[in-house]
This record gives structure tokens, sequence and C-alpha cells, in this order.
């Protein structure tokens, strides 16, 4: 840990910032040894201390081991505090101590109302939990066979939602030797034990209320039910939280959407380095849940109506049932399946639509092949020569620059482990349980070559997740939401007034990136989306 590191994560609070807290919060005293909170407990408060100590430990490998321990001026408290998720810590008083106790339900006021204050907590709190994964915590284990497409599943449900994990694959040494410490059978993995909890063969909607990421949905009105948390979904979620409206973001997996997946942005304005679309996602969804935003995963939405109060009842898969005055449709869209013989059967085991460290680990001293020629598929490239011996990008066309940014496609013409095919396809697919081999062809040539693979990564003709909607939202001939003047004259647009710029044609239901016709397919342009949206939900919430 560098010196500058623990400084920001671990700083002192000034006589005046203790203050503050004081008149948000109580002062409490605990006893030598008396538990402040518990990892795992729901609802837990944020303590700032003020005299004596509090120390800090995890026991994610089954005993207590300290991290940190808190001095008088210094918190409690991590990331958790904003998505209300249970601590993966417990703290306990060392001697006699003082606190200041700010409960959970009072926390995002706090960082809302007390703007300098907030930016030192916010930091401190991102910092703790990056220095937490950067050390030998396991967080969560999973233990499962690396081409398991449920243990796959899990893993990719831990990744986008930010929690600490840590993968045993069966068929190595360490992955044998932790089903025999949880003394559990290869047949019932995939298995993840947390501290003393083990669960065989979990649904991910079991984990995700264990985790805290899926929770119960009040039934109060809501101003906006956001159906996708991508970049349009998260930007919508913090304008719309920041701007006083009871805002809800639900999501199939976990914040990011396709920009979560990307291993790289580089053209995102602010960050010049780039940065990884998870870190990106991430940094959203804490803004919308500082702002007050809820969220919940893993959540599909079964069916939405009009009532005749003109508000929106929208049914979800767990059952429950959302009142909201207006519904953002930010689902987003997903590369379309190959044409291929076994590209379903083997989708999750070699067949997949994005290369994050979860994927590009079955890659290592092997071969991958890349199927499509945009940014995404140039950012899966980069980042797959990083694990893959080689990388083969398949083109139908001849041209890389025609959808592709001008400074990727240099990128990869520069780099000797990426091989470039233009005119060339998938043929065939071929393996078992797991992609083994795969044929591509030249169009020109009609020249068919085999090829041993590890992971076929498809990027390739956009399909909307639209296919929830109900009649009443018009969709154009791809299947994409027609928003705005495109809905002008559609025979299913029947009120008096013009259309908001995003409004599809059922009142008061809005559609914003990717899901939406004729946009632009870049995470700037979604998040602009996002957050023009809500300008158009205050428009038809203050409308007559």
């Amino acid at each position: 840990m560098t010196v500058s590191s623990h400084a920001t994560a671990f700083p002192t609070l000034t006589e005046d910032e203790l203050n503050c807290l004081a008149e948000l919060g109580k002062r409490r005293r605990f006893s030598a040894g008396e538990v402040l909170f518990r990892n795992g407990e729901r609802g837990y408060s944020f303590f700032a201390i003020t005299s004596g100590e509090v120390r800090i430990t995890e026991s994610s490998r089954g005993r207590p081991q300290e991290v940190i321990t808190h001095q008088p001026g210094e918190f409690t408290g991590d990331v958790t505090m904003l998505s209300g998720r249970p601590p993966v810590v417990t703290a306990t008083a060392v001697g006699d101590c003082e606190v200041i106790e700010i409960p959970s339900c009072t926390v995002r006021r706090m960082l809302a109302e007390v703007p300098d204050l907030s930016d030192k907590l916010l930091k401190a709190f991102q910092v703790r939990r990056e220095l937490l994964e950067a050390s030998d915590f396991l967080g969560v284990r999973i233990v499962g066979a690396a081409d398991s497409k449920d243990t796959l599943q899990l893993r990719e449900f831990f990744y986008k939602n930010k929690v600490p994990f840590t993968f045993y694959d069966v068929a190595e040494e360490e992955g044998q030797q932790t089903l025999a410490e949880l003394a559990v059978s290869a047949e019932e993995t995939p298995v993840i034990a947390c501290s003393e909890h083990i669960v065989r063969k979990p649904s991910l909607a079991k984990v995700a209320e264990c985790l805290g990421i899926s929770r119960e949905i009040d039934n109060d009105l809501y101003d906006v039910l956001i159906v996708g948390a991508g970049p349009a979904g998260l930007a919508a979620g913090v304008y719309g939280a920041s701007e006083g409206l009871k805002t809800l973001i639900v999501d199939a997996v976990g914040p990011g959407g396709q920009a979560g997946q990307s291993s790289k942005i580089e053209n995102y304005m602010g960050f010049p380095a780039g940065l990884p679309g998870a870190e990106l996602a991430n940094l959203g969804f804490l803004q919308a849940m500082k702002f007050g935003a809820s969220f919940t995963a893993p959540i599909r939405v079964h069916s939405m109506q009009c009532t005749s109060e003109g508000n929106h009842r929208v049914e979800l898969c767990t059952g429950q049932t959302v009142h909201t005055k207006t519904v953002l449709i930010a689902t987003g869209a997903s590369y379309r399946r190959l044409p291929v013989e076994n590209c379903s059967r083997l989708e999750g085991a070699g067949v997949d639509y994005s290369a994050t460290s979860v994927e590009a680990r079955m890659c290592r001293n092997s071969t991958a092949v890349v199927v499509g020629g945009g940014n995404s598929a140039g950012q899966a490239a980069m980042f797959l020569s990083q694990h893959a011996c080689e990388v083969k990008m398949l083109l139908r066309g001849n041209d890389l620059r025609k959808s592709m940014s001008d400074y990727l496609a240099r990128r990869i013409e520069q780099n000797e482990k990426i091989e470039v095919l233009c005119e060339t396809e998938v043929q065939d697919l071929t393996g078992d349980s797991r992609l083994r081999q795969l044929t591509i062809c030249n169009n020109t040539t009609r020249e068919s070559v085999p090829v041993d693979c590890a992971g076929l990564f498809i990027f390739v003709g956009a399909k909307p997740h639209t296919e929830w909607l109900p009649n009443e939202v018009a969709l154009d001939e791809r299947g994409f939401v027609l928003t705005g003047p495109a809905i002008r004259g559609c025979n299913l647009w029947t009120e008096d007034r013009e259309p908001c710029e995003l409004e599809t044609t059922c009142p008061g239901v809005f559609a914003a990136g990717d899901v939406r016709s004729g946009t632009t397919k870049r995470c700037a342009f979604a998040a602009g989306d996002g957050a023009l949206a809500i300008t158009c939900v205050h428009q038809y919430l203050n409308r007559g």
C-alpha cells in the first residue's frame, strides 16, 4: 500500500466535520470487545470514532484477519454504504470507545447534503475496497468447472456487480483441495462459499438475495423506472436521482451493459488514459446510489401496462410489481448468434459475446478468434492479445476502418499477436462440452482452414432487447424502439400533444441508448441519451 493511497483510504476528519456528523447522528459508547457491526449484517451504520479504537477484520480464510485499526477522527465503511449491501468485514471496539453513529438510512442524505465531506468519504470508500481486493482477501469463493455454463454465469454476475470473489477450477489441484475442505463433490458444483455459508448449485436469484444485490421493492409510486443499467440507464439514474425523482433501476445481470464488458474504453471524454468498461460502469453505479437511486438485479420485466390513472404497472420476473409514473427503456442490444451449427450449444463454453478477464482466462496458451470489425471487437482483440498466444480477427469485408476508430485500427495493425483476416467467416464449430476447434472460410477463394481455438468472441449484428415490450410501443423494421419525431403520424400515437424527443408511442414511456432506433452505438452517446431522457421525464411530468 502506498502512502498516498493509505492517506486517501483512511483520512482523519476535522473537528468541524465531526461536529457536522454529530448533528446528523448520535453519540454512542462501546465497551472493549463489543461489535459495532458484523460481516453480512444488513442495514449497518456508519461510525466516526471520537475516542478509543475500532478494529476492522475480515474472515474470508476462515479466521479473523486484521484489515485496519481506526484511530480517533477516522471512520468505518466502504462502498457497501452506498449500494445497501451487507459489509464484508467486522468492526469491533478494541477498548472502550466513543463514536458518532449515522444510521444506514441517513448515509445517502449525508453524502448528498454535505458535499465537501462527501468527497472525502466517497474517495475513501472506493480506495478501501480497491485495497481490500488487492490484498489476500478471498471474498466469495466459487468452485466449479471452468467450462461450465452455470459457473461462468456466476462469475459474470459477480464480476458485473463488483462482488469480490476467488475462482477455483475443479480440474486444478487447488480446486480439488478446496472441494475437500468444503466437503463438496465435483458433481455438486458450482458451489459458493462465503465465510461459513456453503451453497451448492446456487441460483442467481438466491445469490443476489443473499448478497443484498436484489431486494424487496416498496409499494410507493416511483417517478421513473429505468429498465437496463448500461451507460444510458446509469446516466439516467444519476440525473433522475440527483434531481429529486424517486428512481428505481433494474437489470437482468448487473451494471454496465455492453460497455461494462469492454476491456478498455479510450475515447470516452475525461479519461485520456482510458479505463475498463466495468470501472466506468461501477463509478456511474456508485454515483447513482449516492444520490438515492435504488437498484436491484437480476431482474427481467414480464409485462408493462398503463393504468387508468395514467401511470404504469410493471410486473417483474420475481413476482413483484412496480408502480411508476414513467418508464425508461434502456435495455440496449446484444450481439447476434452466428448462423453456424453448434453456436448456441457452445455459448458460455468457448463461444462468448464479451471479453473480460473471466473469459480471457480460458484462452491462455491458445488461440482466440474475434468476429467483427467495430470498436468492441477491436478492444476485445487487443485485450485478448495479452492472454492468448495469438488472436485471429475475422472481417466479412476488407476495410478495418469502416466501423472502427482509426486509433484502434492502427494499434491492431501494429500488434504482432493479432492477425486480421478480411472477407473471412466462421464455417463450423466443433467440441463436446467445450469449443475445441472451428473452421474459417475465405469468401473470395473459398478456402477453408481448421483452427484449434479455445475461445470464439462474437461482436456482430446488434439485436435490441425489446422482446418484453407491449404492442403499444412501436418498433422499427429491425426491432429498435421508435421515439420522438419518428412516431409522428404513427397510428399508435393518439395524444393531441407533440411527443417528447425520446418518448415512445406509449405516453410516459421513453427509450435511450442502443435500444433506440437511429442512435450512434457509442458509450458517450448512450450516456448523453440517458441524461436527455430525464429532461423528457420532467417535461412529461410537468405537462399541462
